[in-house]
């Protein structure tokens, strides 16, 4: 072997098994670094990769018959709006534990959504009467699952997130199936940021509408009702989305970003509405007319802002904090010209 081959190996075998005090802390910052990019995309993008492997599992809906014909009256056609909000699905609440004032899990949950879907579209056939009502608008504003943010959700849930939120998208494109034969087209928003669908265990702005299991109940629903015309799914992965409904324009959020206390933070709203209105002073397209949210489990209907109930009510939380909540969701009417009308509490 010639000196200078010699030379090289030697320089290799000293690089490999007795490198030098720079290699050594190079290669263990490279470690390092390889295993914080491996750790953040576990973090942020452990959501999207369980979508993209359930689209190829889900299963989708096959068309229904339509039971909707068109109207011949002459007035202009107005738009059912409900909004969905505050299921907390897959959480568990016993009747001992709120001393009887409610009862919660995914069988009463699904079986309140079907007591929804039917008041809603019995209320149509009602005002169709008197209106033209060829539209169904859903707005979405979060907290669809009961997640595992605190250490008792993680403890009391009914089944982990992961199958609170394939359950919850598969109830959640079932109601839409079911609405799907009495409208003629049925337009859904759906926002995915919130508090209890997060996966991190502080809220997270950037990227909070995909790190968030409420994004697969979402593309799960989606997904389902693919194959039906009729229905279109949006999914906004935001903290708030501007949704035009006739001459309404909703900016619809979950909520948990208004401070809150003592009940309805009705300051916090108002404060809320400046924030946003000097934010888009000036821009045409970002003006809204309303704002549309959830979170606080209370409905409410006020000139700037409605607030949407929840589903689960009354929990062992609020009981003991002395609150208490039917569990209600809501829905309204739009005309084309005159806006809103007929707000109506659903008590389910």
């Amino acid at each position: 072997m010639s000196k200078g081959r010699a030379a090289r190996s030697v320089a290799e075998f000293k690089s490999t098994f007795s490198p030098e005090a720079d290699v050594i802390f190079l290669r263990q910052r490279v470690a390092e670094l390889e295993a914080k990019h491996e750790h953040a995309r576990q973090t942020t993008g452990e959501v999207l990769e369980i979508v993209h492997e359930l689209r190829n599992a889900i299963t989708e809906a096959g068309p229904v018959k339509m039971a909707y014909e068109p109207s011949e009256k002459g007035s202009a056609p107005c738009t059912h709006v409900l909004h969905l909000s505050d299921w907390h699905y897959g959480a568990v609440t016993k009747k001992d534990e709120v001393d009887g004032f409610g009862e919660y899990n995914s069988q009463i949950a699904e079986k309140r959504l079907l007591t929804l879907g039917q008041a809603i579209i019995k209320k149509t056939l009602a005002q169709r009467h008197g209106y033209v009502v060829p539209r169904l608008h859903i707005l979405g504003t979060a907290d669809y699952i009961s997640g595992g943010i605190h250490y008792e959700l993680d403890v009391t849930n009914e089944f982990p997130c992961p199958v609170q939120a394939v359950r919850c998208g598969y109830a959640m494109g079932g109601l839409l199936m079911m609405f799907a034969p009495h409208f003629e087209t049925i337009v859904v928003d759906l926002v995915t940021l919130d508090n209890h669908g997060r996966l991190t265990r502080k809220p997270q702005s950037s990227e909070g509408g995909f790190n968030n299991w409420g994004y697969v109940v979402a593309e799960i629903a989606k997904q389902y009702v693919s194959k039906q015309q009729n229905i279109t799914v949006n999914i906004h992965a935001k903290p708030s989305a501007l949704v035009t409904v006739g001459p309404e324009r909703y900016l619809c959020f979950h909520g948990h970003q208004v401070k809150a206390w003592a009940g309805i933070p009705y300051y916090g709203l108002d404060r809320r509405v400046a924030m946003e209105a000097v934010k888009r002073m000036g821009l045409p397209e970002q003006e809204f007319t309303k704002m549309v949210s959830g979170h606080l489990h209370v409905a409410f209907n006020s000139i700037m802002w409605n607030l949407g109930g929840s589903l689960s009510g009354t929990d062992a939380f609020d009981h003991n904090c002395g609150r208490h909540s039917k569990p209600h969701q809501t829905s309204w009417f739009v005309h084309p010209r005159h806006g809103e009308f007929d707000w109506t509490r659903w008590r389910v």
